[in-house]
């Protein structure tokens, strides 16, 4: 008799506010046989939210070898792993993608839970026509490498979507403005979902000059394209349109949970 086949579960994560992990993925959770995370903090914040203490891999460039192989084991038992990023739908910008490398060649089920992602929570904000963009994700920290990077990107006509960590936003801006121009529009989200929430649509320079005192939040920028003749740089208004989310403040961590390695 044939044995049947492993399940790998892609599971998303809130991107902020712990109330937005979708109810699926707080089931798979307490339901799957193996629980992988991106990072520590990330998994006490879904075990919490979903009402569940359990061991859990942790997987990154420190644990990969380990993790992968104990995914593989997991699947050749015929059993369901879930795996959760830091924040959003996995796979965009995270290691997710060797977990699904593994699930293919172990011929696994594979299933996604679909929820909250950065990326998309960006694009509804912004003012400009985004039918068709450039996913740029993480540049180089190198500056003449991201500069030459952004002048390519420049050059597809295309709005891009940029992310990075957000100690090197200024750095980026300061490239931005670089190789785009000053007056040039862009988009930026920062801390999206979360408590410290602000749209900012404007000029990169000014970008620029209304994040020196923001401090260091999660963010996603988008640089609209590069067009000789411009219809739709309209007026918004102010130089910006901010929304700041005074919610209700995260939930405080919860204890450090074992991890199995």
């Amino acid at each position: 008799m044939k044995k049947d086949c492993g399940r790998l579960i892609m599971a998303s994560h809130s991107i902020g506010e712990s109330q937005d992990i979708p109810a699926r993925s707080l089931d798979a959770l307490r339901t799957s046989d193996l629980l992988i995370f991106e990072e520590d903090r990330g998994a006490r914040n879904a075990l919490k939210a979903a009402g569940i203490h359990r061991d859990y891999l942790r997987y990154s460039e420190h644990d990969e070898t380990q993790s992968l192989e104990t995914l593989a084991e997991t699947l050749r038992a015929g059993k369901t792993a879930v795996y959760m990023s830091d924040q959003g739908c996995p796979g965009l910008a995270d290691p997710g993608r060797n977990l699904v490398r593994v699930a293919v060649a172990e011929k696994a089920e594979i299933r996604t839970i679909p929820g909250p992602s950065s990326l998309t929570a960006a694009i509804a904000v912004c003012p400009f026509d985004l039918g068709e963009f450039h996913f740029g994700g993480f540049p180089p920290r190198d500056q003449e490498a991201r500069e030459k990077k952004l002048a390519g990107w420049a050059n597809g006509g295309v709005p891009v979507v940029i992310m990075d960590t957000p100690y090197r936003l200024g750095a980026l801006l300061d490239s931005c403005c670089k190789v785009f121009g000053v007056d040039h529009q862009a988009t930026l989200a920062l801390d999206l979902s979360g408590e410290a929430e602000t749209i900012l649509n404007g000029p990169l320079g000014r970008l620029v000059d209304e994040t020196k005192t923001l401090g260091k939040l999660n963010f996603v920028l988008i640089v609209d394209a590069i067009r000789s003749k411009r219809s739709t740089n309209i007026s918004l208004g102010p130089p910006f349109d901010a929304r700041v989310n005074a919610s209700r403040k995260p939930a405080m961590r919860s204890p450090r949970k074992s991890r199995r390695r």
